[in-house]
């Protein structure tokens, strides 16, 4: 099945199920991400000490990753009716994740989800040129400093989100030089490296995804982790072939999608977490039936 831009684009979906969120799922987590967020403004503020600042860094680092996957989750399909929540979203965003707006709309919407068959043009490519598979820290190293350029690039063809993407990354970069001139060493620790390895470490967490499957077709291009904990904790990303299927599915509905689509997987694309999330338990389905 090919997949259009229309399909994947955030900008593209049909509109709302609720009010002010398209989805009533959506409400809890961006509560705790905001609370989140606040504990990062009130350490900025009120904590002077690098060596404390660094421990609320490292603390920060696992409660993260989910607001990196629903960032993503985000910029497939908006959390939000309005448009300037979801600016004001993706800004606070930006600063816990080191993702800004429209970036992942830009490289990960558009760009891997329409390239990912093709390793010549996928923006997260996991192949060299020589067609050998990247090691793990080669390919998290390559996808983050590389993930603002080819973001940039894939732009060209899509004006209107170009302009988005240069206003909010402009504004979201304004934001962290201020409040690293105001105070410096917790800027630079809260809203500077925190945001770096986020980008890393989403970096790092997609490599499982796609790493050394075939490109043939979304049935055997990705790997899929089912362990409950995994797809609590990320959203369902787990359920990654159900994912580039229909990319435009809310995350609360893959679990759905992914039972349709099950049966045209084979074993092997069925595997276990990696780190952190292998601590709690073992899928229930290691493969399909």
């Amino acid at each position: 099945m090919n997949v259009s831009p229309s399909e994947i684009s955030a900008a593209a979906v049909p509109q709302s199920r609720t009010s002010v969120f398209r989805y009533a799922a959506d409400r809890p987590r961006v509560a705790a991400f905001t609370l989140l967020f606040m504990l990062d403004v009130c350490a900025y503020l009120y904590i002077d000490h690098p060596v404390v600042l660094l421990l609320v860094f490292g603390l920060g680092i696992l409660p993260k990753a989910p607001v990196c996957a629903f960032n993503h989750h985000h910029q497939h399909l908006t959390t939000f009716t309005s448009e300037p929540l979801n600016r004001l979203l993706e800004l606070m965003y930006a600063l816990q994740t080191g993702v800004a707006s429209h970036a992942w709309v830009l490289h990960h919407s558009i760009g891997h989800h329409l390239n990912y068959l093709d390793q010549k043009k996928d923006e997260s490519r996991w192949q060299r040129e020589d067609g050998t598979v990247m090691g793990e820290l080669e390919y998290s190293l390559i996808t983050t400093l590389t993930a603002y350029p080819r973001a940039w690039k894939v732009s060209e063809k899509y004006p209107k989100l170009r302009f988005t993407f240069a206003w909010m990354c402009a504004l979201s970069l304004a934001v962290v030089v201020a409040l690293v001139a105001y105070r410096p060493i917790p800027g630079l620790i809260i809203f500077v490296l925190g945001p770096a390895f986020s980008l890393f470490g989403t970096a790092w967490a997609t490599y499982a995804h796609h790493a050394g499957r075939s490109t043939a077709s979304h049935s055997v291009a990705s790997n899929n982790m089912v362990q409950p904990f995994y797809n609590w904790w990320t959203g369902n990303l787990g359920l990654h072939t159900a994912h580039h299927t229909r990319p435009g599915v809310h995350w609360s509905e893959l679990p759905a999608l992914h039972e349709e689509l099950k049966g045209a997987m084979p074993a092997d694309a069925f595997v276990e977490p990696g780190w952190p999330w292998r601590w709690f338990g073992k899928s229930q389905t290691a493969q399909n039936p």
